[in-house]
C-alpha cells in the first residue's frame, strides 16, 4: 500500500510560499506569543557585522514571557505542523483568543533565517519548572531527501531560579538584508498590528530593538525609526517611555468626520456621523437589515469606526497641529497621512494583513472615486477598522496564508454593508462641505442660468441712461441676450442627448438578453424548417411529424420576431437623433412599455407591479423620449433598492390619476425609506446611495420632465418610496 513520503524541503517550499515576507513572519512569532498569554513580546533583530567586526552573522531574537512550552508539547505540537490543538482549544488559559491556529509559526521561522535556537522554559501545577532547548538547521532539510530522515535533538533540564517561563527563538544566518524600506514597513506593520482598543483593554505590549543598525554603518539609526515623528503624535514621546515599545497606531479623535456604529446578525446597522468641522455635530445613522444579494452570505455582528478626513493643505495642518506636531510641514504631513491610511480588518483584537495598508483596497475607494469624484471618498481620505467576529460565527475565513480572507460570499456581503454606510457617510460630508463653501455647489439644471440670461437687472439700469447711450447699448445687450440664449438651447438639446444615452444604457442588458433569446428561437427554428423543407412532401414518418409541427414552428418564429420589433419600438424614442415635437400619447402606454422593458429584473428580484389607474385618464402632451427617460431611471432605481430589502412581498405600486390642468404618475415601492437628512440631495447630480452608481438617475429624470414642462417630485410618505411625475393635459 503506498503512502505520502513528503520531501524534507517542503518545509522551506510552504515557509515560503505561505509567508510572504520577513514582516510576515515576524508578525506570525508576535502572534504566537499572544497566544502564549505573554503580557508582551520583545524582537531584537542585529545586522550581519562589518568587516572589522569580524563578520558576526546577523540574528534575530524574539522573547515572551507566557506560559511556554513543556517538552511534549514540543514534540507533540510544535512538531506536528497542522495540529489541530488551537483550534481545538479555541481560547487560552487567561481568555485570549487563540490566532495562530494555522499553525504557521515553526514556518515563520525557517523564512527568517536558516538556523533556529529554541528555548523554553514551562512549569506545571505542582511540578518543578522544566527548560527545554533544541537546535533546527533548516538548511539540513533542504539537503535531505526526506522529512522523516531529519533528527532533531531535544534537550531537557529542570530550571533554576534564573529560569522563568516562556519562549526564546534565536533565528540566525539571516535570510534578508532588513534595509530601511524592510524595517519602516514592519514597524508600521507592529503598529496596525493590534487595534488600539483591544492593545489597552488586553495591555499586551511589542517591543523592536533596532540598536544595532547604526548611522555609521548602515546610514541611518535604527531605533530613531521606532520612536520618530509619528510615534510621537501616538504618545511614544511621553516622559520615561520605552524607546523600544511599539505603540499602536491610534488616530482616535483626530478627524474632520467620523462614522461609527455596529452592523447585528442581520446586517442592520445603528450608529453615528460626528462631523468635527462642524463642532462635533452628530447624526445618528440607523439603516435597516438589507436582503441577503446574490452571490452573498449572512457575515455575522461586526462593528466599524471610520475616520474621514479632507485633503486641502491647510486642514491637513490643522490637523497635524491638533496631534501636538505643529513642526510638521505640509509636505510631511501630507506624507505621513498617505503612509498610514486604510481601512483595516480586525478580528480578536488583531489585524489581518493586508487590509488597513496603505496599498491595499478591498473596498475599491479608488475605483469608485474616479467614477464619481465630487460626492466619492479616495483611499486616501480614509482611516479606520472592521472588527469581524471569528470564523463559526462570521463565515469570514482566513486564508491559509494569512494574507486577507477567503473571497466568499460573507466577505462579498462585508464589503456591501461598509461601503453602504460609507456612502451615506459621503453624502453627509459633501452636503455640509457645500454649505459652508468648501467646494463649489453643482447645480442640477440650466433653469437658473435661463433666468438670469433675460439679464432683467441689466435692463433696467440701461433704461436709465440718457438716450444717446441707451439705443446703442440696448441693441448690443439684445443681440449678447440672444446668442447666450440660443447657446442655453444647445446645451439644453445637448443635455436631452446625454439623458437618452443614459436610459439607452439602462435597457441595454435587457434587450441583449430579451433579444439573444428571441433570436435565439427564431435561429433554432428557421434552421429546422430550412433542414426539413426538401422532404416536406415526404410519405414518411419524418415527413408527417413536419407536417404537422410547421405551422407550430412558424407561428413560434412569428412570435419571437414579434416580441424583437416591440423591444426595437420601445428604444425608439430614446434613440431618436432628432426630438422632434411634443406629441399627445397615453402615458400608462408608456410605463407599460417600460415595465416592459425590466421584465427579467423585476422576476429575479421577486417584485410584484400593483397598478391603479383613474378612470376616464386623459393623454398628455410630452416628448416621448423625456417621459420614457424618467420613468426607466425611477423603475431602475426602485428595483434595485426592492433587491436590497428583507420586506416580502416586494412591491412596485404604479398609480395615475388626474385633474383639470395635470396628469400624475406615482410610482411607490416598500423598499427602504430615504433617510430624510438626505432625500434634499436625491437629484443632484453626482449624488447617490448606491455602491455603483454614478448618481446621474434621479438628475436625468427631473431634467428629461423640465423640458417637456413636467415635474418629477420626490414624495416624502412615511410608509413608502414615492416618486411623482406631473405632466400637461393634452
Amino acid at each position: 500500500m503506498a503512502k505520502l513520503r513528503p520531501r524534507a524541503r517542503i518545509v522551506r517550499t510552504i515557509g515560503d510560499q505561505l509567508i510572504s515576507g520577513p514582516e510576515a513572519a515576524l508578525i506570525e512569532l508576535v502572534k504566537n506569543a499572544y497566544d502564549a498569554d505573554s503580557p508582551s513580546v520583545s524582537i531584537k533583530i542585529t545586522p550581519p557585522g562589518s568587516l572589522q567586526e569580524g563578520r558576526k552573522p546577523g540574528e534575530i531574537i524574539v522573547a515572551d514571557t507566557g506560559h511556554g512550552m513543556s517538552a511534549n508539547d514540543i514534540t507533540t505540537k510544535w512538531f506536528e505542523p497542522a495540529t489541530t490543538d488551537k483550534v481545538d482549544r479555541a481560547i487560552s488559559p487567561s481568555g485570549r483568543r487563540l490566532l495562530g491556529a494555522k499553525g504557521v509559526g515553526r514556518f515563520a521561522t525557517a523564512r527568517l533565517g536558516s538556523v533556529l535556537h529554541l528555548s523554553s522554559g514551562h512549569k506545571e501545577p505542582g511540578k518543578l519548572r522544566e527548560v527545554s532547548t533544541f537546535k533546527v538547521n533548516w538548511q539540513l532539510f533542504e539537503e535531505s531527501q526526506y522529512l522523516d530522515e531529519v533528527e532533531i535533538d531535544i534537550e531537557t533540564h529542570q530550571g533554576t531560579g534564573s529560569d522563568a517561563d516562556g519562549v526564546t527563538l534565536e533565528i540566525t544566518n539571516l535570510r534578508d538584508p532588513w534595509t530601511r524600506n524592510q524595517l519602516e514597513s514592519l514597524i508600521r506593520e507592529l503598529r496596525r498590528l493590534a487595534s488600539p482598543n483591544e492593545a489597552r483593554e488586553r495591555g499586551f505590549k511589542i517591543y523592536l530593538d533596532l540598536r544595532g543598525f547604526t548611522s555609521e554603518a548602515h546610514g541611518f539609526d535604527g531605533q530613531s525609526l521606532v520612536s520618530g515623528a509619528f510615534a510621537e503624535a501616538v504618545g511614544a514621546a511621553e516622559t520615561g517611555a520605552d524607546p523600544t515599545e511599539i505603540r499602536p497606531l491610534f488616530l482616535g479623535n483626530v478627524f474632520h468626520y467620523r462614522v461609527e456604529g455596529m452592523f447585528d446578525e442581520e446586517g442592520a446597522f445603528e450608529g453615528k456621523f460626528i462631523n468635527k468641522r462642524a463642532d462635533d455635530q452628530t447624526i445618528t445613522l440607523v439603516m435597516e437589515a438589507q436582503a441577503v444579494g446574490v452571490g452573498e452570505q449572512p457575515c455575522g455582528p461586526f462593528s466599524m469606526a471610520l475616520n474621514i478626513y479632507d485633503r486641502e493643505p491647510d486642514a491637513i495642518v490643522e490637523l497635524f497641529r491638533k496631534m501636538g506636531l505643529s513642526s510638521i510641514g505640509r509636505l510631511d504631513a501630507r506624507k505621513i497621512l498617505d503612509e498610514n491610511i486604510g481601512v483595516g480588518i480586525y478580528r480578536a483584537g488583531f489585524r489581518i494583513r493586508p487590509y488597513g495598508d496603505a496599498e491595499s483596497d478591498w473596498l475599491e475607494l479608488e475605483r469608485k472615486r474616479v467614477q464619481n469624484p465630487s460626492q466619492k471618498l479616495g483611499l486616501n481620505q480614509v482611516w479606520g477598522t472592521v472588527n469581524i467576529a471569528d470564523e463559526s460565527a462570521s463565515g469570514l475565513v482566513e486564508r491559509s496564508s494569512r494574507e486577507g480572507l477567503e473571497h466568499n460570499g460573507q466577505f462579498e456581503r462585508l464589503k456591501r454593508l461598509v461601503a453602504d454606510v460609507m456612502a451615506r457617510s459621503e453624502s453627509l460630508r459633501v452636503d455640509f462641505r457645500e454649505m459652508v463653501g468648501l467646494s463649489r455647489k453643482q447645480e442640477g439644471d440650466t433653469g437658473g442660468i435661463r433666468s438670469q440670461a433675460s439679464l432683467q437687472a441689466t435692463t433696467k439700469a440701461i433704461a436709465a441712461l440718457p438716450p444717446r447711450y441707451r439705443d446703442k447699448v440696448q441693441k448690443a445687450l439684445k443681440q449678447e441676450s440672444s446668442a447666450l440664449r440660443n447657446s442655453l438651447e444647445e446645451l439644453e438639446a445637448y443635455q436631452h442627448k446625454l439623458a437618452a444615452q443614459s436610459s439607452l444604457g439602462l435597457v441595454v442588458s435587457q434587450m441583449l438578453h430579451d433579444g439573444r433569446r428571441y433570436l435565439g428561437d427564431i435561429n433554432t427554428r428557421a434552421k429546422g424548417l430550412s433542414d426539413g423543407a426538401p422532404r416536406i412532401l415526404e410519405e414518411t414518418p419524418f415527413g408527417k411529424n413536419f407536417r404537422e409541427t410547421f405551422a407550430k414552428n412558424a407561428g413560434s418564429i412569428h412570435n419571437s420576431a414579434g416580441h424583437l420589433t416591440r423591444l426595437f419600438r420601445a428604444l425608439d424614442p430614446i434613440a431618436s437623433r432628432k426630438k422632434g415635437r411634443p406629441k399627445s400619447l397615453d402615458p400608462m402606454e408608456v410605463v407599460e412599455r417600460c415595465i416592459s422593458l425590466f421584465k427579467d429584473s423585476l422576476d429575479l428580484a421577486g417584485v410584484n407591479v400593483i397598478r391603479k389607474v383613474q378612470d376616464g385618464a386623459p393623454k398628455v402632451t410630452v416628448y416621448e423620449a423625456d417621459l420614457m427617460a424618467a420613468l426607466l431611471n425611477i423603475i431602475d432605481n426602485a428595483i434595485h433598492w426592492l433587491g436590497t430589502s428583507s420586506s416580502k412581498p416586494r412591491e412596485l405600486r404604479v398609480s395615475m390619476t388626474y385633474s383639470k390642468k395635470w396628469v400624475r404618475i406615482v410610482l411607490s415601492n416598500n423598499g427602504p425609506l430615504i433617510d430624510p437628512i438626505l432625500a434634499k440631495n436625491l437629484f443632484k447630480p453626482g449624488f447617490t446611495l448606491k455602491p455603483e452608481g454614478s448618481g446621474l438617475g434621479l438628475a436625468i429624470a427631473r431634467e428629461a420632465m423640465q423640458a417637456s414642462k413636467g415635474k418629477v417630485i420626490y414624495d416624502p410618505q412615511p410608509d413608502e418610496t414615492a416618486f411623482l411625475i406631473e405632466m400637461h393635459k393634452t
